[in-house]
């Protein structure tokens, strides 16, 4: 379930933040965005609602970090 049908967004408070994402992913998200006609933003929200749905602060154990050699595998 995602966390836009959990409350009123009308009501949330947004905050601005920032991340850092690979070229491929970048692109990524822009071409889902265009095809689906919405925002990288809204994208984003959802798999930030989805994450927290699935790892509660009870239940949260530390995600594996990957190394730098992983992360660049990955482009």
């Amino acid at each position: 379930m995602h966390l836009a049908s959990l409350c009123d967004l009308g009501a949330m408070k947004s905050v601005r933040t920032t991340v850092s994402l690979s070229h491929s992913q970048l692109e990524s998200l822009q071409r889902i965005a265009e095809s689906n006609e919405v925002s990288i933003s809204w994208l984003i929200r959802q798999a930030v609602g989805d994450f927290l749905a699935v790892h509660n602060e009870e239940d949260f154990h530390p995600l594996k970090r990957k190394t730098a050699q992983q992360e660049g595998n990955q482009e």
